[in-house]
């Protein structure tokens, strides 16, 4: 469903999810979707935005009730965070690394992750990643 045909709130959540899962990579273009038209982009952004919400209320739950950035369930979810980025890019260890570090360090990621999340939650985030990243890739 269009976010204009959603009512009040719904249609906010519909439209931030998008904007947050594209504000949150840069507003790239997913490789293939030059090929696609209007509705097919529209409809491609809404499900990234709307991942990235699930990813990101997923880590918020954890972060929220203490789980440990290292936890197997925590490190599920950021594998799902890594396999989500594929939309735009293949991240080796280095660059996720350094993804990790800006959605703390940069404001203006850390203020889209925690804007409607704990505060904090940027960091454990990046804490997370930098497990996955040790752990998992090269």
């Amino acid at each position: 469903m269009h976010p204009n045909n959603l009512s009040g709130s719904a249609a906010l959540e519909q439209t931030e999810a998008v904007e947050d899962g594209t504000a949150l990579i840069g507003n790239a273009t997913p490789p293939g979707a030059g090929n696609l038209n209007p509705a097919q982009k529209h409809a491609l952004a809404r499900k990234i935005g709307q991942d990235w919400q699930r990813i990101s209320s997923t880590v918020a739950e954890l972060f929220a009730t203490g789980v440990p950035s290292n936890d197997p369930r925590t490190q599920q979810i950021v594998h799902e965070h890594y396999q989500w980025l594929g939309h735009f890019w293949t991240p080796d260890r280095a660059s996720y690394l350094r993804l990790a570090e800006m959605y703390v360090n940069q404001p203006k990621f850390r203020q889209r992750i925690e804007r409607r999340k704990p505060k904090g939650m940027a960091a454990y985030l990046r804490d997370a990643m930098t497990t996955y990243a040790w752990s998992r890739l090269r």
